[in-house]
């Protein structure tokens, strides 16, 4: 079962767009990398321009793509809402980019038609659309497709956090539901996996239920997480904070509360450590958490205070790069009934420091497991669209490193 709605943001002003460019691609090599190419002027439309992930993610296109692939990258600035989605759109279609790849999420939809209009290639990185969406737009002829995780992706990523701490013998946890009342799907649904996984046991129930479709129409039906509808024997629901009003007292105080309830841990849909690692400092609690390789949450899990952690790897978004070039130079990577992509990808998972420092080891902008070698086969080569299919697919760590 899959339930969409559209999604709300909490900010609303207008930022400007940037157009500074970046520099040329400079490194020779063959196909989608040869340097004597002229390069492809690749538009990228982001949300977040300033957390650990998304700097991860530019460096990885200015620093590494870019110096191997014969494309120049043009970034927004950062984006709070739709008008501002709007307003980038318009000024990379007027200063001649080929193509979009999109980080930002408040109307896709738009964002696409106004890419076909204007016959500039679009792509979804790092997300992906709704089922109804991507019946939509999947015939666009300009628009590549989307990879990244998927709402059931989502879903199991709530379910496999919550199963570690269930399986290391925890009972009580507070929640931190990130942008629920927002309506973000993915916090949404990795919610709804951890209350799906703590209903697995006999005695417990969300809302009445434990079938995993009804908690997650609950929870979109809500908008919120209501503790008292959390029944168990076993488990126990301590509090719950969500979206990121810091400046509010009520919330202030509410995230003091489930602290001071001392549950055995705080599980995340995103950015946990970031909104309660001060909070709790000096205690034992841990905290499960969906975000980012980042160096505070490698001080956070070093410390032991971050317990779980699935993140994204650096180069994730090579593969929705690779498509995107490829439809740019004239063969475009289609499925069956020339549709769209609609691929997913997950997380890596680290339960220790070293299991961490692995995963920095492996996965790095100067060294990335996406790299040209990887990526040269996906560009104007002949893939076939079911070939490339398979080497998305294949994203864990146990795939790409071994």
């Amino acid at each position: 079962m899959r339930i969409t709605r559209s999604i709300a943001l909490g900010a609303s002003a207008v930022v400007g767009l940037s157009l500074a460019l970046t520099g040329c691609a400079g490194s020779t090599g063959s196909a989608g990398g040869d340097a004597s190419a002229d390069p492809v002027k690749m538009c990228v439309l982001v949300s977040d321009a300033t957390s650990s992930e998304a700097l991860g993610f530019k460096d990885y296109y200015t620093e590494y793509v870019q110096e191997n692939f014969p494309v120049e990258f043009v970034y927004s600035d950062e984006l709070a809402d739709a008008d501002a989605e709007k307003s980038a759109m318009e000024n990379f279609i007027a200063n001649n980019c080929k193509a979009v790849i999109s980080f930002a999420s408040a109307d896709r939809p738009a964002q696409i038609e106004m890419a076909e209009d204007a016959g500039v290639y679009y792509a979804v990185a790092t997300g992906t659309l709704s089922d109804e969406d991507y019946e939509t737009y999947k015939d666009y002829e300009y628009y590549v497709g989307a990879i990244g995780p998927s709402l059931d992706i989502e879903f199991q990523a709530g379910y496999d956090m919550a199963q570690f701490f269930v399986e290391e013998g925890d009972t009580s946890f507070g929640l931190f539901g990130a942008g629920i009342p927002y309506y973000l799907d993915m916090h949404i649904h990795r919610t709804a996996g951890i209350l799906a996984a703590l209903a697995e046991e006999p005695s417990t129930t969300y809302g009445g239920q434990k079938d995993p479709g009804a908690i997650l129409g609950k929870i979109y039906q809500d908008g919120t997480i209501k503790i008292a509808d959390f029944e168990s024997d076993v488990y126990s629901l301590t509090g719950y904070l969500e979206a990121w009003n810091f400046s509010d007292s009520a919330w202030q105080a509410n995230m003091a509360g489930m602290v001071a309830a001392q549950p055995d841990a705080i599980l995340a849909a995103g950015t946990g450590f970031a909104v309660v690692g001060a909070a709790v400092a000096g205690t034992d609690i841990k905290i499960g958490d969906i975000d980012a390789y980042t160096e505070d949450n490698k001080a956070a899990m070093e410390s032991g205070a971050l317990a779980y952690l699935a993140g994204k790897f650096t180069s994730i978004n090579g593969p929705i790069f690779a498509a995107t070039l490829s439809a740019v130079q004239g063969e475009p990577l289609r499925a069956d009934g020339d549709a769209a992509i609609a691929l997913g990808q997950g997380y890596w998972v680290a339960t220790s420091i070293e299991e961490f420092d692995q995963i920095l080891a492996a996965d790095s902008v100067e060294s990335p497991v996406y790299d040209k070698t990887a990526l040269e086969p996906w560009i104007a080569s002949g893939a076939t669209y079911d070939d490339f299919a398979t080497f998305v697919s294949q994203y864990t760590y146990a795939d790409l490193v071994g």
